[in-house]
């Protein structure tokens, strides 16, 4: 399954993040910067094992529990944007 940005959401990169707007329901908010970093990942790989391993490789190196805790909040964050509607999961 790959990932993408709903097109009905308009972001941009500010100084404090990323600020998203979803023009079908209204909704606004800036992401931290763990959260801007995934989306912008999900902006540039749009499939969830390169963004899990670039992340890894930046913030974990070879310490595996780091890497375990990676994986459940890019899965847990993902989990969010799709139920909102924010990313969208299609067949690849």
């Amino acid at each position: 399954m790959s990932l993408q940005i709903s097109d009905a959401v308009i972001w941009q990169e500010t100084s404090g993040g990323i600020s998203l707007y979803h023009a079908e329901t209204g909704d606004f908010r800036t992401l931290n910067e763990t959260g801007s970093r995934i989306w912008a990942l999900v902006a540039s790989d749009g499939e969830r094992e390169p963004i899990v391993s670039k992340l890894s490789h930046e913030f974990a190196g070879d310490n595996i529990a780091v890497s375990v805790r990676i994986l459940k909040d890019v899965q847990e964050f993902l989990g969010s944007m799709i139920e909102q509607g924010l990313i969208e999961e299609r067949p690849a």
